[in-house]
């Protein structure tokens, strides 16, 4: 019997920022994006992953597998917490990712590896309120089990890894970039195209035979222009883009784009999800879905927890922020 992904689910944050309020303040916005996501002073990584990993059906999985690079509790066992709230504690094995944002993929290629697992990532990147990277970064959860009789199974996989100049990476975790421009463009390339081509030949098909396709997305231009550059069109990439409603959320954004797939998905779709690590690395599945993902309930309904988040000014943000930290 297979085994693939059976059950999914987002959660995102109460609030969100939009463009315009930056600029009203600012002057201006340096991110490509219309909004993004804002915690709540009662809100972080913990609770959006409790939020998403009970809205999903984990509770018989033998394997806890959660991504984060924003544990609230820097230095502690992030699992011990959410096991306990998602009511799964005891014996059961756990496995923590969240040194490269591209560690939500980690988590789920070691839930499909393992099987019977509960996924999960959840994240909320930081950067101080005058840089530049900080205009981009939101905040997100999403949760998936690895079971029998799946709703998508992994038809192709590819990783990739070598040495590159990191021009992202956190510090007393806050985001700094470097703005290295075509440097860091090229590695990007160079890395997604060596595990989508392989992923996509292990699947016996090609960049037009994709449905839907998600790409790392803490910089919009060259995530669509890299998809672009790899023979991917913005029909492929359009569901999958959830960065310009919700903001770049770290460890979970690829994961979120991937739920946003699913729910867009028919049955035989074929979808691409591709993550990237600065340092560098990559690695990229292709799923196909099974006649489980048109069943009633089975969308994690991303478009419908993008509309319910509440709108703050820009003046009601930075009192949030300045609370939270």
């Amino acid at each position: 019997m297979s085994v693939g992904i059976t059950d999914y689910a987002v959660s995102l944050p109460s609030y969100h920022v939009t463009a315009e309020a930056y600029e009203e303040v600012w002057g201006r916005f340096a991110a490509r994006i219309d909004r993004k996501t804002v915690l709540a002073y009662d809100e972080d990584t913990i609770t959006m992953a409790t939020e998403s990993g009970r809205a999903v059906d984990g509770g018989g999985t033998e394997t806890l597998a959660f991504a984060t690079a924003s544990n609230p509790q820097s230095g502690s066992l992030a699992s011990g917490p959410l096991s306990r709230a998602l009511g799964i504690d005891g014996a059961r094995r756990t496995l923590e990712f969240g040194n490269s944002w591209k560690a939500g993929l980690e988590a789920l290629d070691t839930g499909l590896s393992f099987g019977s697992s509960l996924v999960v990532a959840s994240d909320a990147p930081d950067a101080p309120r005058d840089e530049d990277a900080e205009h981009v970064l939101g905040a997100g959860s999403a949760a998936f089990v690895v079971d029998d009789d799946p709703l998508a199974v992994r038809v192709g996989s590819a990783h990739y890894v070598d040495a590159y100049l990191p021009s992202k990476f956190r510090t007393d975790g806050q985001v700094t970039d470097l703005s290295l421009g075509g440097y860091t463009t090229e590695g990007f390339v160079e890395a997604l195209s060596a595990v989508v081509d392989d992923a996509l030949a292990e699947a016996n098909c090609a960049a037009k035979d994709i449905d839907h396709a998600v790409f790392p997305q803490d910089d919009v231009k060259m995530s669509w222009r890299g998809g672009a550059r790899l023979g991917f069109d913005a029909d492929q990439m359009g569901a999958g883009f959830v960065v310009k409603r919700m903001g770049f959320a770290g460890v979970a954004s690829s994961l979120v784009g991937l739920a946003a797939a699913l729910d867009a998905a028919e049955s035989g779709s074929r979808i691409l999800v591709a993550g990237y690590g600065y340092g560098h690395g990559a690695s990229a599945f292709v799923f196909e879905t099974t006649d489980r993902v048109e069943d009633e309930g089975a969308s994690a309904g991303v478009g419908a927890a993008l509309d319910a988040t509440e709108e703050l000014s820009y003046a009601e943000y930075a009192r949030l922020q300045a609370v939270s930290n």
